[in-house]
């Protein structure tokens, strides 16, 4: 890829753009990461190089630089921009029409949207390691990333600071939004997470699951048939479905998706005890409406500190909004990680998958 330095064991530059925009590349044998600088600090890349699969998913709306729609959304933007990918979410997730502090946060709040300062913090052939910045504008944020690729191993290593710069409490949702697609998404495809409970948020007409009730992990109730089904089995285009769920009472802070017929998985571990539930977006074909048009088949498995995607204000209500108190600063590590496996114990945040 690069023209000059070096073409094996660890790999960095900022030396790129794409579509446009400024973006970040971290490889090694096993791996390349993209990252889109100019918007949020996404990674819009996830590529395992032994059998050539970027796991992450491309809808149908291009990736392109900021432009003038027709008309601004009461949502915001968030829709016309999101070309698939890894997004983080913050301060806010899902869309309110009610104000916090004085002003809207929009779908899924600021910072998916604003570009982000980077710097290459290490560079050798055993480590490589890139660092992101971004101070919110309707919130008083600062989110620091450390993002890490090390020689001979398919994990990503990210290190946060989440800092409240006021002298008054703030309150958040925060969470990861990385969503897989085909050529990695299949019907083969099976979820495990250690969690205990399922609930199912009234989302849209062509939903699949019973809706608010909670169930016994991994079974819901089929809405169509009235039957108990395990969710963590990823179904076909043909149900024309799509659901929000949410995974509750985690007992560990990790997941694993599995393509049985790849023999090939992808999987993540966090803090389950700042990200306290895990939201599940099931996208059968099913969502035929703005933006997607029936036109998707894609997975969200997504960590987050609060439910439902409804807007702060409706995470206060519940308990679940997590609250900094003044100047107060949140550190906190994850990881994603590909393997070789169809089914997996566990995930560690030292990157190393259980089998």
């Amino acid at each position: 890829m690069y023209t000059h330095g070096r073409k094996q064991d660890c790999r960095i530059t900022l030396d790129y753009t794409y579509k446009g925009m400024r973006v970040a590349f971290l490889e090694n044998n096993l791996m390349r990461i993209g990252i889109l600088i100019d918007k949020g600090g996404d990674i819009f890349e996830i590529t395992y190089k032994p059998k050539d699969i970027d796991f992450l998913w491309q809808s149908p709306i291009a990736m392109r630089p900021p432009f003038t729609s027709t008309n601004a959304l009461a949502e915001g933007a968030y829709h016309d921009y999101y070309y698939g990918g890894w997004q983080e979410i913050l301060p806010s997730a899902g869309w309110s029409s009610e104000p916090y502090k004085g002003t809207y946060q929009g779908l899924h709040g600021e910072v998916s949207l604003l570009p982000v300062s980077a710097q290459i913090i290490t560079d050798t052939p055993e480590l490589v390691t890139l660092k992101t910045e971004v101070t919110l504008y309707r919130s008083p944020l600062k989110l620091e990333k450390h993002l890490s690729l090390k020689k001979d191993t398919a994990t990503l290593f990210i290190k946060e600071k989440l800092t409240n710069t006021s002298p008054h409490d703030f309150e958040i949702m925060w969470g990861h939004h990385p969503v897989v697609g085909e050529p990695f998404l299949d019907t083969s495809c099976t979820v495990q997470a250690p969690a205990k409970k399922i609930e199912v948020m009234a989302y849209h007409p062509n939903g699949l699951w019973t809706t608010d009730k909670e169930f016994d992990f991994p079974h819901a109730q089929n809405r169509r048939t009235g039957q108990m089904q395990d969710v963590t089995k990823i179904l076909g285009k043909e149900s024309k479905s799509v659901d929000v769920l949410f995974f509750k009472e985690l007992q560990e802070g990790w997941y694993g998706i599995n393509n049985h017929n790849l023999n090939l998985g992808l999987g993540m571990a966090w803090d389950h005890n700042l990200f306290k539930y895990l939201w599940m977006w099931q996208v059968y074909q099913g969502h035929d409406d703005y933006p997607w048009y029936g036109r998707t088949y894609n997975l969200g498995l997504e960590p987050f500190t609060s439910y439902p995607p409804a807007g702060i204000d409706t995470a206060i209500k519940n308990g679940s909004s997590l609250k900094m108190k003044p100047h107060q600063i949140i550190e906190t590590n994850l990881v994603t990680t590909a393997y070789e496996a169809t089914h997996i114990k566990k995930i560690t945040l030292d990157g190393v998958v259980h089998l």
